[in-house]
């Protein structure tokens, strides 16, 4: 396959999120809102909100239509929350292409906050859009803990295409570190009915 994946584990991704945190909460000006893009940066800004002790709300910005194509970026649930004057911190889980940033910076700014800034758990060189806050740089598609599901229906499709066979598709999905229940569970309830 000449797609690289990083699986990413639970374990990796609350430390990554700790070490951003830590960043955070030594920079100025201090954070007043989170607001987390839906539905990548819904986990990140849960833990963010835990670890900095600050209140989050949320928007919904759509743009992946699978694994190698972007569609159109759109803000499909707006911000139901006030920020004006507030200092804010804008959360997703990866700066990918950075077009989703980009259009929730552009939306935010027009809601009157006193600043915002950006954070990702990770962030792509050739992104069109640099975080103020990350932990790591990966040119990878990473593999987040928290959407196993979508993966292995993404990845086991793509193999399939290229006429991999059951076997093979099962041992690279354990390379990644996709477990066997989860492997099983995804094949009985969302591929065996394709």
């Amino acid at each position: 396959m000449s797609i690289q994946y990083l699986p990413v584990s639970w374990n990796d991704y609350h430390s990554l999120s700790q070490k951003i945190a830590a960043t955070i909460l030594g920079s100025q000006p201090r954070v007043d809102e989170i607001v987390a893009i839906s539905r990548g940066g819904l986990t990140f800004g849960h833990l963010l909100s835990d670890l900095l002790r600050v209140p989050i709300a949320t928007i919904t910005i759509q743009s992946y239509i699978d694994i190698q194509t972007q569609g159109e970026v759109k803000i499909t649930a707006r911000l139901q929350t006030s920020i004006k004057g507030k200092h804010v911190l804008l959360v997703d889980d990866v700066s990918d292409t950075g077009k989703t940033l980009k259009r929730a910076v552009t939306y935010l700014h027009r809601l009157s906050p006193a600043s915002v800034a950006t954070a990702t758990i990770f962030y792509k060189p050739h992104s069109v859009f640099r975080p103020d806050f990350f932990a790591q740089q990966t040119t990878k598609w990473i593999l987040f803990p928290y959407e196993p599901t979508e993966m292995i229906i993404l990845i086991t499709k793509q193999m399939v295409a290229e006429g991999k066979t059951k076997a093979q598709i099962q041992a690279f999905l354990e390379k990644l570190n996709y477990n066997q229940a989860d492997i099983a569970f995804v094949r009985k309830h969302h591929l065996a009915k394709q």
